[in-house]
């Protein structure tokens, strides 16, 4: 008989949810493939770029390189102009949203179960293979999650800490 401090029984009866903000659309296209959860995203079509809302998610290996940010900096601005000249000519949010880089900020509010998120953390967490911005957001789940239930997320806080140890 199962007892309710079972770890078997909390992987796939505790859930946790998470809102990520500061994130691009880049990261937030790898995290909805996770499917056994549930996704409440900002939408571009409700959030007008004019408004001055939108800011761009800068990788660290371009934010260390000058000539790399001119280049994002000046695709960025292009962006801008040219989404305002569609909105100027009565194209609706929706469809001028199409312009949008992936390296767009936003928003998402994510509900997994333990066992959910303990297949999350195995890809996007604890994988050096993994993309650096998902990583580094699963890598703080992790450590929230670890916290709230160290039996759980065990072998993850293990691979975390031998692997990352000098993020830690």
């Amino acid at each position: 008989q199962p007892q309710i401090g079972d770890p078997a029984v909390a992987l796939h009866h505790c859930s946790a949810t998470f809102l990520f903000e500061g994130i691009s659309r880049t990261c937030t296209h790898q995290l909805v493939r996770h499917r056994l959860a549930s996704f409440s995203q900002e939408s571009q079509r409700y959030v007008d770029l004019n408004k001055g809302n939108w800011q761009a998610v800068v990788p660290k290996a371009m934010a260390d390189n000058p000539a790399a940010i001119a280049v994002m900096e000046a695709f960025w601005q292009d962006a801008e102009e040219k989404y305002a000249q569609l909105r100027s000519l009565g194209i609706r949010k929706e469809d001028a949203r199409f312009l949008l880089p992936n390296a767009a900020e936003t928003r998402i509010v994510t509900t997994m179960n333990f066992a959910a998120w303990s297949h999350f953390l195995w890809l996007r967490a604890v994988d050096k293979a993994a993309q650096w911005e998902i990583r580094a957001m699963g890598q703080r789940v992790l450590e929230m999650l670890y916290a709230l239930a160290p039996d759980v997320f065990q072998a993850h806080w293990a691979v975390y800490t031998e692997q990352f140890s000098d993020q830690t």
